[in-house]
């Protein structure tokens, strides 16, 4: 697993993962059953205000226990009841989700608003000729841009003579 994939198990920001994974002195090896146990160990730190080491430690008793019963826990007078299949399911979810999208692209998103010759056309300038020349393969294009190039220095090289004939 990647962090990317272990923050979406939990429903958490890969800075959460990380942050917590430090606090708790776990190392990072990203894994599907670390990725259950925070899971479980953020709802229990979220849903009952427990600190997070706390939380972490119940997470392990939990899954310890018969995963297909809730899991129960009394002392002084007061229980608590953990529907472990429903948590487990909700993780599950959760998971098949984040290795359905996959990795996060890197760089930078492509523009919402098309291409270059598209956004141009829009704002009203006339395109045939870049969509011509794009239609052609690349040998032709470098060949109209090197007939480009030697027309313009003529061109440049016969003004610069009449000026200097003209003055």
């Amino acid at each position: 697993m990647t962090l990317q994939e272990t923050a979406a198990a939990v429903g958490e920001s890969p800075r959460w993962v990380l942050n917590a994974l430090t606090r708790l002195k776990v190392p990072r090896r990203y894994s599907e059953p670390l990725a259950r146990r925070l899971y479980i160990a953020r709802l229990l730190n979220r849903g009952l205000r427990l600190p997070l080491p706390d939380a972490w430690h119940l997470a392990a008793d939990v899954l310890a226990g018969n995963l297909t019963e809730p899991w129960r826990h009394e002392a002084d007078g007061l229980s608590l009841q953990i529907d472990v299949p429903r948590v487990l399911t909700g993780y599950a979810a959760r998971l098949a989700l984040a290795r359905h999208q996959g990795p996060r692209a890197r760089g930078r998103r492509r523009s919402t608003f098309g291409s270059a010759v598209e956004r141009a056309a829009q704002w009203g300038i006339d395109v045939s000729l870049l969509e011509a020349m794009l239609d052609l393969p690349p040998r032709r294009r470098t060949a109209s841009a090197v007939a480009n190039m030697t027309w313009a220095a003529a061109n440049r090289e016969r003004a610069l003579r009449e000026r200097s004939r003209d003055s």
